[in-house]
């Protein structure tokens, strides 16, 4: 893979100097250290509305820390996996598009070291974000309710980044496979709610990593995790679709 290391440096010189090194970190920092917030006050919030209409009463069980890491769970797989779908719509599409990648490509540098140094990029880049806001989500959760489990939280945020690291070699292929933006995105966006909706069927959920969703809420609640087939399917399907974004690329014409 002739200038595969070059041109990785230049994929993070490129992420520190421009917006990208804010969206994906900022949000998981921001969700790190609302979630626990947000869900020590839900209580309160709806006792407060429901005190607005009278004769309803509603009881609410205290908040605890596992609500809390519930919430960052939630909002990691509906806001921040939206984000990776719009950020990486424009991982190759957008370089074909602005005529940067004919100029790169024109130098010592393979199709196959370009697609490769794209997709580890954003996966390093990734997982720095998600230590950066587990770390948070752990800090504030510890302030707010006097207790932190950080066994659990590691290992629900492992499977969470093994299907977000799923989502951005299918976005790669996706941005590989079309000259729009705009298509790529809508392919992404068509396979994460597909996924969605095939996760709540059970052969489906056990055999394949849409089981990784139901694996994430297990192992934050400290049940036992089944996550032989899922994680398994999961790198599967990360092999298949890095081969599949290659031979794509190699084919397009630029």
């Amino acid at each position: 893979m002739t200038g595969f290391r070059a041109f990785l440096w230049k994929e993070f010189v490129e992420i520190r100097r421009t917006w990208r090194i804010w969206v994906i970190p900022g949000m998981l920092v921001f969700f790190g250290v609302t979630s626990p917030i947000v869900a020590a006050l839900t209580p309160a919030l709806v006792r407060s509305m429901a005190a607005s209409a009278p004769g309803v009463v509603i009881h609410i069980p205290p908040p605890t820390a596992l609500d809390a890491y519930g919430q960052l769970l939630k909002n990691l797989n509906q806001f921040v996996l939206i984000a990776v779908i719009i950020t990486g719509a424009a991982a190759v599409s957008g370089e074909r598009s602005s005529g940067t990648a004919i100029l790169a490509l024109t130098k010592p540098l393979s199709r196959r070291a370009f697609v490769l140094a794209k997709i580890l990029s954003q996966v390093t880049l990734l997982i720095a974000a998600t230590v950066l806001g587990a770390a948070a989500c752990l800090a504030v959760t510890a302030a707010v309710f006097g207790v932190a489990h950080p066994a659990r939280v590691a290992t629900a945020m492992v499977l969470w980044l093994l299907y977000a690291s799923l989502l951005i070699v299918m976005m790669t292929l996706f941005s590989a496979a079309f000259r729009s933006r705009g298509a790529a995105a809508g392919a992404g966006l068509g396979f994460y709610f597909l996924s969605l909706v095939l996760s709540a069927w059970g052969p489906a959920a056990r055999y394949s990593f849409l089981g990784l969703m139901s694996a994430m809420r297990d192992a934050l609640m400290g049940e036992a995790v089944s996550s032989g087939w899922p994680v398994a399917t999961a790198l599967a399907a990360i092999v298949v679709g890095v081969l599949a974004a290659l031979g794509t690329f190699e084919r397009q014409e630029l």
